[in-house]
């Protein structure tokens, strides 16, 4: 059994989860297995597997109930140290040797279900809770508008589709991308308009684009794109977030303008979160090189991976309906925090000393829902963890709620924060 100063990150509890679950991502598996390699973690590893042989089907928790606790307010608990103050990001290694395969399949490590079905059936608390209402999380779906005005629902697209996709040059991997590749009768009409791939609120979706480009969506965003990429520039415009791997083409570059700025790529890795509603247009490289530049002062930044451009507009104080001046943008550069730039498109959500304004905000385009805040301080208050994005929104809540400093009531599609 694990002492209190030994009780492992149910972070990993839940990397595992997902790796027993097979919805385990590439970039995931190599953060467990960092951490099951670690020789640093050598002895919590060997606790935790021989407890789990002991009872290997039992509905037992494994953890007393205030280890519990501890795990689920390391997971998610009210952060008190400065927001200023330099993380630690997580480091992957190469050639890794996956350390439970000594021992088997049976090193199952305990779920983050599991330890959530102890302390919430134990807990009086969640007894008397108001988040009785199940919200589900969001799904794959979106709207394509073609260039001549024609409109697709995506939601029931699968593999192998209809007729009426392929004769607009629509279809769907495997692998879950929409292709989009236009048709003789679409390129001889000379249609000058463009192809719009909408995300509702509580929809994601992926698209690879007529050049070979891959883009995932997040939810409540748009993406702009031309019939073909003729010319020099294959440019393309979001609003929202998206995570873009561009086809290599040195002879084209690729272009993404988004809100008050422009990325330009010949092939690269990169996240844009271009929300109306936030206070800065955050751009993160993880391969390649990209240039940003702003649009109202002309400035230019180039990154290299590992990098974040802010693009923070002084003027707008998280109103989206106000204009800035030239003068009113700062554009800057930043060490990225990868995972959590990447944590939506990984399926999670981490929050790094996140104010619970900025938590809700996500929350509501995730699960289509709108908030109000009883107190406006609560806003300003910050947390730190990992939750899972396709958990019901009560649990999401419920998380929050463990740490003591805001409540939640959920009243159909509303959620209301409180003391």
């Amino acid at each position: 059994m694990f002492r209190q100063g030994q009780i492992m990150n149910l972070r990993i509890v839940y990397l595992r989860a997902r790796q027993r679950a097979n919805t385990i991502s590439d970039l995931q598996k190599k953060e467990l297995l960092s951490w099951l390699t670690d020789p640093a973690n050598e002895s919590e590893f060997e606790e935790l597997t021989e407890e789990l042989w002991a009872n290997p089907e039992s509905r037992t928790p494994v953890f007393k109930k205030e280890e519990s606790q501890a795990m689920l307010k390391n997971i998610m608990s009210a952060v008190r140290t400065s927001p200023d103050e330099e993380h630690k990001s997580v480091k992957l290694k190469p050639n890794l040797i996956p350390l439970w395969l000594k021992i088997s399949a049976a090193a199952v490590f305990i779920s983050l279900s599991a330890v959530l079905f102890f302390y919430v059936n134990s807990s009086n608390k969640f007894q008397k809770s108001e988040l009785v209402s199940i919200v589900k999380p969001g799904t794959e779906k979106a709207f394509l508008t073609l260039a001549d005005g024609t409109k697709f629902s995506l939601a029931d697209l699968e593999t192998g589709d209809e007729a009426k996709f392929r004769s607009n040059g629509i279809s769907k991997t495997k692998d879950g991308f929409l292709v989009y590749k236009p048709v003789a009768q679409q390129l001889q009409s000379q249609i000058k308009g463009s192809n719009v791939l909408m995300t509702p609120k509580g929809g994601q979706y992926k698209i690879m684009l007529p050049d070979g480009t891959k883009v995932w969506m997040n939810a409540a965003s748009t993406l702009t794109f031309p019939l073909t990429f003729d010319g020099r520039v294959r440019m393309v415009e979001l609003a929202g977030e998206a995570y873009f791997e561009v086809a290599k083409d040195k002879s084209k570059a690729f272009k993404v303008r988004s809100l008050q700025q422009e990325v330009e790529v010949y092939g690269t890795h990169f996240n844009i979160n271009s929300y109306p509603e936030e206070a800065k247009v955050v751009t993160t490289l993880l391969e390649g090189s990209v240039g940003v530049t702003d649009l109202k002062s002309g400035k230019h930044l180039m990154l290299k991976p590992g990098q974040q451009a802010l693009l923070t507009n002084t003027n707008t104080n998280n109103n989206a309906d106000a204009k800035a001046s030239a003068n009113g943008n700062s554009l800057s550069l930043a060490p990225a925090q990868l995972e959590e730039a990447l944590a939506w498109k990984e399926g999670y959500f981490l929050f790094e000393h996140e104010e619970l304004g900025s938590i809700m905000r996500k929350l509501s385009r995730w699960y289509n829902i709108e908030i109000q805040f009883k107190n406006e301080e609560l806003k300003s208050v910050r947390f730190a963890g990992t939750v899972d994005r396709f958990q019901n929104l009560a649990d999401v809540l419920r998380m929050l709620d463990l740490t003591g400093n805001v409540k939640f009531k959920i009243e159909g599609r509303t959620v209301i924060a409180y003391k």
